[in-house]
């Protein structure tokens, strides 16, 4: 065999094997009904936030249907991880998705950090370190452009780091939970698929939680934090009066915010549950307050 053809051959090999081992670092889930990220990380334990990291295009998104996932592969081992990363610069890494075998001072000794920085960076992590669990490494500070896609061209840059946090997964699975019902009728008293009223949806849909919320819009609208519409953030509840007077008898959820206009999911009577916009004159004129009943520490592990 020839000088060339030793090379190519090489050259082959190394690409083989180095596919391999992404197959055997990740696995390959295609999306079906009324699946949500939440449900397919318990379903291979691992966290949400190592989806999310693996698969960046579904921030924020409806899943869709018979869509391609990869998932982490808790089986892989620490030394075949080593394999797959040897050749990496990971002085800039910001996560790490932990293996078998691993510890906080072999993970530290690594990236060049310390147990006690990891610590405060990942301040949820048990003793055991979890196979999969995606490890903050180093925190990556917001960029100018994340926060005005997020927030609009006139969104405060300066001091305002916590624009640019990450959605907490609570939130998110709050948001897909609500969207499955898209579509399904209005139904007074309802709290189940085969109708809501507004206050029966939010029922349900934070009931999956472990969070109760009261059956009406008027209590509901006692729970929690009111805010101010700047403040306003997904996962918070928005409350109208529809009925001619001042009280309150209807409630969303908001799912979305872009500049000053405030998206929300809700049952309407005529429509049944549907998104809807602020901006619309109808709840324009009618809105009353929003409320924040969840906070990061009530967020669902």
């Amino acid at each position: 065999m020839n000088t060339y053809k030793l090379f190519t051959f090489l050259t082959f090999l190394l690409l083989l094997t180095s596919s391999l081992i992404y197959s055997q670092t990740n696995i390959k889930h295609k999306i079906t009904k009324g699946e949500s990220i939440y449900a397919i990380a318990k379903k291979y334990d691992v966290k949400e936030a190592a989806i999310y990291e693996l698969n960046p295009d579904i921030k924020g998104k409806l899943l869709k249907l018979n869509a391609v996932l990869l998932i982490p592969n808790n089986k892989f081992t620490a030394d075949q991880i080593a394999v797959n990363t040897s050749k990496t610069d990971l002085s800039q890494a910001q996560n790490h998705i932990i293996a078998s075998g691993e510890t906080l001072s072999k993970i530290s000794k690594k990236y060049g950090t310390s147990i006690i920085e990891l610590e405060r960076l990942n301040p949820a992590i048990p003793k055991k370190l979890p196979i999969g669990y995606s490890l903050i490494i180093r925190e990556e500070p917001p960029t100018i452009e994340a926060i005005t896609k997020e927030f609009g061209v006139n969104a405060i840059v300066e001091n305002t780091p916590e624009l640019a946090t990450e959605e907490p997964a609570t939130i998110q699975f709050l948001i897909e939970t609500a969207s499955k019902n898209l579509g399904t009728r209005y139904r007074s008293g309802g709290t189940t698929f085969s109708g809501f009223d507004c206050s029966g949806l939010m029922f349900n849909t934070f009931k999956e939680i472990d969070f109760t919320l009261p059956r009406s819009s008027n209590q509901q609208a006692k729970i929690g934090t009111k805010i101010q519409k700047s403040q306003a953030q997904k996962g918070d509840l928005i409350f109208f009066a529809t009925n001619g007077s001042r009280s309150i008898n209807h409630v969303g959820m908001i799912t979305e915010i872009i500049g000053d206009e405030i998206k929300f999911i809700h049952s309407s009577t005529s429509l049944g549950v549907i998104v809807s916009s602020i901006k619309e004159a109808y709840y324009s004129k009618r809105f009353k307050q929003i409320n924040r009943v969840l906070g990061l520490k009530t967020e669902k592990d």
